[in-house]
């Protein structure tokens, strides 16, 4: 995709998979980009370990929010973690702007726009994080329902309002996630 308005920064798209850019093309044909615009998703071996390892920081982030939430306030906690994060968030790009120079740094006022309604997003969740986690609630129960629950949301969102597709399988276990979320959060554990 090639954009030469006085607002937007030039993306070439090449036949290639970089990790840096996000655009994937097999056999020449563009399969993804950065922005979904284009194609079907990239095969499943490209992306399902970056997608783990995810998972992974998103159980810790939730691990750390539980074992801080009964010693700090909600809002206070959720500004500590954004803090944080745009600190560390500020640093990978500096680096990037130094090794790589901005040139190489794409954007546009919608992506601006969207990754601000992004940490508006992200900023509620985080405090309610706290908030739930301080309860009492264990963190067993929580998470899924969290994380669960934003699968599920996500899902329909991506249906309703970016018009993205699933077959029936992936609508079954969409549907087996959603059972899954009332098993745990309705156990009651052991006493």
């Amino acid at each position: 995709m090639v954009d030469n308005s006085p607002n937007e920064k030039t993306l070439l798209i090449e036949p290639s998979y970089s990790s840096d850019t996000g655009i994937i093309s097999l056999d020449g044909e563009t399969t993804s980009t950065m922005d979904g615009s284009s194609g079907s998703s990239p095969p499943l071996l490209v992306w399902i370990g970056p997608a783990l390892v995810c998972a992974f920081a998103y159980a810790l982030y939730n691990i750390f929010v539980k074992k801080s939430s009964d010693s700090i306030h909600p809002i206070l906690g959720g500004v500590v973690l954004q803090f944080v994060a745009a600190l560390f968030g500020s640093l990978l790009l500096l680096v990037i702007v130094v090794k790589e120079g901005m040139d190489d740094v794409h954007y546009d006022r919608s992506g601006i726009l969207w990754s601000v309604l992004a940490g508006l997003a992200v900023g509620a969740a985080e405090m309610l994080s706290f908030l739930v986690m301080g309860m009492g609630a264990q963190a067993m129960q929580v998470i899924p329902v969290v994380i669960g629950g934003s699968v599920m949301f996500g899902t329909i969102l991506g249906w309703c309002w970016l018009h993205e597709v699933l077959s029936m399988q992936g609508w079954i276990g969409v549907l087996g996630i959603t059972v899954g979320i009332g098993l745990v959060a309705s156990d009651p554990g052991s006493t």
